[in-house]
């Protein structure tokens, strides 16, 4: 007869022995698997790298854009301050000087004429002056003087006004004139 012995116990199996041929696919496997998880990390760290450049980039362009914004905002401004300016200068130089008028025009009025009122026209270029004076003559002096003056031109006495002689008692009464005339510091 024949005996069988059957080993209840655990024990250890023979371990298969992988060949060397195996054993260098797997390391070519292993190898290749961590290149490509290399790669692929890589890949994700010039993703990550790519993406921050972007949001710095975006960053700077939004802040330039808000310098631009604040350059056009000064140019627009600078524009307007500049015509500001040349349209004061302008018109200033378009104003009538009338300290100039009155400085003329006491320049050749005689002593006994006294102005009560100047006022101008600027669209018929016009002066009217109205005062008085003690007597005709000196209504006439002051006519011929502001015909001879170079600072005024078309000299026209409008209206003019003599007094009967006082009663006795009363106080002399001056003539009265209106005179108009083109005065040369005249601007529109």
């Amino acid at each position: 007869m024949e005996t069988i012995d059957i080993n209840l116990l655990p024990g250890r199996k023979k371990k298969k022995k992988i060949s060397k041929e195996d054993r260098q696919i797997i390391s070519i496997a292993i190898l290749v698997l961590f290149l490509l998880l290399a790669m692929y990390g890589g890949v994700l760290y010039i993703k990550y790298q790519k993406e921050s450049r972007l949001n710095e980039l975006t960053i700077r362009i939004n802040a330039l854009k808000s310098v631009q914004d604040v350059l056009n905002m000064r140019n627009s401004l600078g524009e307007k301050l500049f015509y500001y300016e040349n349209s004061i200068k302008n018109y200033t130089l378009k104003q009538s000087d009338w300290n100039a008028l009155i400085d003329d025009i006491a320049k050749v009025l005689p002593k006994e004429t006294v102005l009560n009122q100047i006022s101008a026209d600027k669209k018929s270029m016009l002066i009217t002056i109205s005062g008085e004076t003690k007597n005709l003559q000196t209504l006439a002096w002051t006519v011929y003087a502001l015909q001879n003056s170079k600072a005024f031109s078309d000299v026209v006495l409008q209206d003019y006004e003599v007094p009967y002689k006082p009663l006795p008692g009363q106080k002399n009464q001056n003539t009265t004139f209106t005179i108009i005339f083109k005065w040369k510091g005249m601007k529109k």
